[in-house]
């Protein structure tokens, strides 16, 4: 029995410090595949189910529910698995015939080794591995991030950590996306900026929303015109910086700042810390917060570098 999360410990609270690391490592995973294949994440995640089946596949009705894809989207990525010479699908012998199984080939197989390995190669470019301690960080949030999708059965094999933790991240962003939306009428951008407003409590300039949570300045200007139509926060400018724009939270947003914390957590206990035990958890956990620590220390050293660079105005 998988055991219970402790939820009054702050280091497990999904705050925008983890959606900024969720995020950068989903980045990672996604080009990390790119680099290597010509499949997009939908089929990528397909195959890599198909090679958890093994040999007796999985019928091609039941990938919709794995995956949380629609019908139409299935049969697009199984016809492209196909064409690609990664999977093939058979119709299995029963009363009428029309039940069709999806399977992984050997090139499927050797597709996702490859595929695999660069996606490795990504996430220790992100990540900072000199250290031996973050190294094994590292290597310990990987095994959780493959734990948060069910496997298929207890003896599925444990290859292919780096691929089945890009299949849980994609589970786990859909699930927010689609909760956030259904819960709280906002986009996961509308929420993260609330969020972050939130946080900080006072207003913020959309280029430093925008920075902290390394989205870009067009993302959170939309964001913040969404959420700006709904009453949720008002613009603001500046009488020094006219090309400033600051936003801030109103008192309909903070109720709704409330709403989306209240989700969050909700996300937290049933997407990830109930699929995982204590170890996993806080693997997971310390692994966003070396990831941000380090992106920060690298904008401090760009900033830095760049101050040298300065020359006087003539």
């Amino acid at each position: 029995m998988t055991a219970q999360p402790t939820h009054d410990e702050g280091d497990l609270e999904l705050d925008s410090t983890f959606f900024v690391a969720f995020d950068l490592t989903h980045r990672a995973l996604k080009s990390g595949l790119a680099a290597a294949s010509p499949l997009n994440v939908t089929q990528y995640r397909m195959l890599v189910k198909l090679l958890a089946a093994g040999e007796r596949g999985v019928a091609q009705s039941d990938l919709g529910a794995l995956l949380d894809l629609k019908p139409n989207v299935v049969t697009q990525a199984v016809n492209a698995l196909e064409v690609a010479g990664f999977a093939e699908r058979r119709r299995d012998e029963g009363a009428d015939g029309r039940v069709r199984t999806a399977r992984i080939t050997e090139a499927g197989t050797a597709h996702v080794a490859r595929a695999n390995e660069s996606i490795v190669e990504r996430l220790y470019a992100l990540f900072p591995t000199e250290d031996a301690d973050h190294r094994a960080i590292l290597e310990a949030a990987i095994a959780a991030g493959a734990s948060i999708d069910p496997p298929l059965s207890t003896g599925e094999p444990g290859r292919f950590a780096a691929s089945r933790a890009l299949v849980s991240l994609e589970l786990v962003k859909r699930a927010m996306e689609t909760t956030l939306r259904e819960r709280c009428g906002a986009s996961l951008a509308e929420c993260r900026v609330l969020q972050r407003l939130g946080e900080v409590g006072e207003p913020l300039r959309i280029g430093d929303v925008a920075s902290q949570l390394q989205m870009t300045a067009v993302a959170v200007a939309r964001a913040v015109d969404r959420l700006a139509e709904r009453g949720w926060v008002v613009r603001l400018a500046s009488p020094n910086d006219r090309k400033a724009v600051f936003a801030a939270a109103t008192e309909q947003g903070k109720r709704k700042q409330r709403a989306v914390a209240r989700t969050i957590d909700a996300l937290a206990r049933t997407q990830l810390w109930s699929r995982l035990d204590d170890g996993q958890r806080r693997a997971l956990a310390r692994t966003w917060r070396v990831v941000i620590a380090d992106v920060q220390a690298r904008k401090e050293a760009e900033r830095k570098a760049a101050l040298g660079r300065l020359q006087p105005l003539t």
